[in-house]
């Protein structure tokens, strides 16, 4: 019954995803064009969500899954963190936001999704021949179910109790549940919960499930270098995009956009350079913060810490070349 769990988990993730516009790029351009930081802070709220659900059910149900981290040694993980930073803001988007655009009808970044699998494939075969180049596995704190591990969790319990009572008193009463629930924008808050939420009970029941390291399993498996993903695991990409288009759908916002000729240097450039990043940490930006991250690896925070350098440094370089970003302003737990 995982399966069917994780699909719903997915899609409801996608349809979330969808209505938070969350992404790693627009987060740091908020910083450097406002100052301000809230989708930061978002991030780093959905990953103590992640790590809260996620122990919980393995401490309580006595799970054990493992993601994948990193490939040795330490430094060509910190510099696929890096490439994939650069590779998301020659983009113009991350993992999320990439399916995001494309579910709205920008089909540009169907390029981008293409130059992904050819950056896993090229960097998975170049990583086939070298020696010490296995993937290397994470435990969660929660498997010992020691007393410093009990503590941390009723201590983000509590943490998360305060938060859902502030998210409580400062919601759109008049809205009614169903109203908050189909707003055409979710606060970061809210977003950051539910995909928390969702993101730690699928890592729970799935393991290291995102759909960035499922590209990187696929490719490496069409080429003989590792194991096919487990079966279903091509469904819950389906699930992701499902959730994204029914968001669309709903709010009446598809526009069918072809790719034009201009974009297509950025979109496979960029993502080429995310799926040579991606291979190296391995996956995306959001296995770090879905999976990796809320196991409390400091490798993941410091591979994390390299991806946002690596988007600043790049955007930095945009500036310089075409003048003025496009302003990231945030106020009220909602940007625009």
């Amino acid at each position: 019954m995982t399966l069917p769990l994780a699909l719903v988990l997915v899609t409801v993730m996608g349809f979330v995803a969808h209505r938070a516009s969350l992404c790693t790029v627009r987060a740091v351009m908020e910083v450097m064009t406002s100052g301000t930081a809230y989708m930061l802070v978002s991030f780093a709220k959905a990953v103590l969500w992640t790590a809260m659900i996620a122990g919980t059910l393995i401490m309580v149900f006595s799970l054990a899954p493992a993601p994948m981290l990193g490939r040795l040694p330490f430094w060509a993980a910190l510099a696929g963190g890096f490439v994939f930073g650069v590779g998301a803001a020659v983009n113009g988007g991350c993992s999320f936001s990439t399916l995001q655009r494309l579910a709205d009808g920008e089909l540009g970044m169907g390029l981008s999704l293409v130059g992904m699998i050819l950056g896993f494939l090229t960097m998975s075969q170049w990583l086939a021949g070298m020696p010490g180049s296995a993937l290397q596995t994470i435990s969660p704190v929660w498997h010992g179910q020691n007393a410093w591990a009990t503590g941390l969790l009723s201590l983000l319990w509590l943490c998360a109790l305060f938060e859902l009572i502030r998210l409580w008193r400062t919601s759109d009463e008049d809205a009614g549940l169903l109203g908050r629930l189909l707003t055409d924008k979710y606060r970061l808050s809210s977003s950051a919960a539910v995909l928390g939420i969702g993101g730690g009970t699928l890592y729970a029941v799935q393991g290291n499930w995102t759909y960035t390291n499922f590209l990187r399993g696929e490719a490496a498996s069409w080429l003989g270098s590792g194991p096919a993903p487990a079966t279903g695991q091509a469904l819950l990409l389906a699930a992701l995009l499902a959730g994204m288009l029914l968001s669309t759908w709903h709010r009446g916002a598809l526009r069918l956009r072809p790719p034009t000729l201009s974009e297509l240097p950025s979109r496979m450039t960029g993502g080429f350079l995310m799926g040579i990043g991606g291979t190296l940490v391995p996956g995306g930006n959001d296995t770090l913060l879905l999976a990796a991250i809320p196991t409390f690896s400091l490798q993941a925070i410091a591979i994390f810490g390299a991806l946002l350098v690596g988007v600043a440094a790049t955007l930095a370089i945009m500036r310089g070349q075409m003048g003025d970003l496009t302003p990231v302003a945030c106020s009220g737990d909602r940007c625009h």
